[in-house]
């Protein structure tokens, strides 16, 4: 079971590693990693938001591969919380992010940062939603 206080230390290590990469500027280097922290993080955010509105029991693991279509995620979520359609399509968009990362060839640091990115808004989503800063 994963509670709201793993989550929340799962973001926050995850984070502290990925601003590492940056200040040291390997992101494309380390993008393999990246593309792994990012789609956690991004789950971790979604559960820790769903936790705190008792949507989901303590007992329930959001899996990247929830995310693999919008119809799978729309399926695995098939219940109302805010901001629903544009966390998933967030969260969608990760997925397939991590995939071009994570196997295969080496890809540009445009995609790196595309990661990024698209795992921050998800970030300021949750923190807007839940009120607090992760």
């Amino acid at each position: 079971m994963t509670s709201e206080e793993e989550h929340r230390k799962n973001i926050k290590e995850l984070l502290e590693d990925i601003n590492e990469k940056i200040r040291s500027n390997l992101i494309v280097e380390r993008q393999k990693l990246i593309g792994f922290s990012t789609s956690e993080i991004s789950c971790n955010l979604l559960a820790l938001l769903l936790h705190k509105k008792n949507l989901i029991s303590p007992g329930f693991n959001v899996n990247h591969r929830f995310f693999v279509s919008e119809k799978t995620a729309k399926e695995r979520f098939d219940f109302d919380f805010p901001q629903k359609k544009k966390l998933l399509d967030l969260l969608v968009e990760q997925e397939k992010c991590r995939t071009l990362l994570c196997y295969g060839r080496e890809k540009e640091k445009k995609l790196v940062e595309k990661s990024i990115e698209n795992m921050n808004k998800i970030k300021e989503i949750v923190q807007e939603i839940i009120g607090e800063d992760l």
